[in-house]
């Protein structure tokens, strides 16, 4: 799959192409049933995605908190496994954020990369201000020959899926509505970091991520599923993640931190995905290390039944 980012340079990959146009965080049920259309659509030519860089949020909102369900490059990788050609990064700047729906059709979709098929969400909003919507795009379209479609973006109960339903979904710590939505269990990326060590002396060695630019699910304790992307292990284990500032230790600094069950290996710098299962309980500060310890248990109990039936890609 092509990465392309200078549109100067791509019409010879990307002309009388098929493209689907959105930012595609999470890669969920609703993008995947674009992307699938826009594979038919295409038939024997080449098909991709035209996304933003950085997001609109970012842009409009550069101070609000993390809310990205997936870092780019993992975005990019569940595209390739979609069998995606190319992906189209648009430079979301001040001069594409002034351009009128005319404007990005003319000069974006025909111009600069003479697409043959766009098809897009049936709420999709574009130009200025998001003054252009499907009917806008269509009727643009048939000045430049270009064909547009749009797609119900659906679950399987008819529930409207959206990245903006997940999110809030995984802030509530609404775990399954969130797959229901993904198509898989949220998943966390990250390197494995040293800690202070206080889980292993308190009887519950863990494992430690930070969260690097991307949304914080809610406060509090999940049963979960970990593999280490590493061709030295090769299971899929089960553990307790903790998602919080740790306030009985006086940190107050969002982290994760997962005790894997039935593990003793030292994985510093490996990298690792957590997908999240279930939500056990919110973030608590004890009076005590006791308490802790006594909680501790009983949390990784329910952890290890709560999730004794689950498959990861279920």
């Amino acid at each position: 799959m092509k990465i392309l980012k200078k549109l100067e340079k791509v019409k010879t990959f990307t002309n009388q192409s098929t493209v689907a146009i959105g930012n595609f965080d999470g890669v969920h049920l609703g993008h995947r049933k674009v992307i699938v259309r826009a594979k038919q659509l295409a038939e024997s030519n080449k098909f991709g995605i035209i996304t933003f860089e950085p997001h609109p949020r970012d842009y409009f909102l550069s101070n609000s908190n993390p809310f990205k369900l997936t870092r780019p490059e993992k975005k990019y990788n569940m595209l390739k496994e979609l069998g995606v050609d190319f992906v189209v990064e648009l430079k979301f700047n001040q001069q594409l954020e002034k351009y009128s729906p005319e404007q990005f059709v003319s000069k974006i979709l025909f111009k600069n990369l003479g697409v043959k098929n766009v098809i897009v969400g049936q709420d999709f909003q574009f130009g200025y201000k998001r003054s252009g919507d499907f009917k806008k795009l269509k009727d643009l379209g048939k000045n430049f020959g270009i064909n547009a479609y749009a797609i119900e973006l659906k679950n399987s109960r008819k529930k409207t899926i959206s990245s903006t339903l997940i999110r809030k979904a995984l802030e509530n710590g609404k775990i399954k509505e969130a797959k229901d939505m993904l198509g898989y269990w949220h998943r966390i990326y990250g390197e494995v970091v040293r800690g202070e060590q206080r889980g292993r002396e308190l009887g519950f060695p863990t494992v430690n991520l930070e969260f690097k630019k991307i949304l914080i699910p809610r406060f509090g304790v999940y049963s979960c599923m970990i593999e280490i992307l590493s061709k030295k292990f090769n299971e899929v284990y089960k553990g307790v993640a903790s998602i919080g500032e740790r306030p009985t230790f006086g940190k107050y600094e969002a982290n994760l931190e997962v005790h894997i069950f039935d593990f003793d290996h030292q994985i510093y710098g490996e990298e690792i995905v957590v997908s999240l299962i279930n939500f056990q309980r919110p973030e608590e500060k004890f009076g005590n290390i006791e308490q802790l310890i006594k909680q501790m248990k009983i949390d990784s109990e329910l952890a290890r039944n709560g999730i004794s039936s689950h498959r990861l890609n279920e």
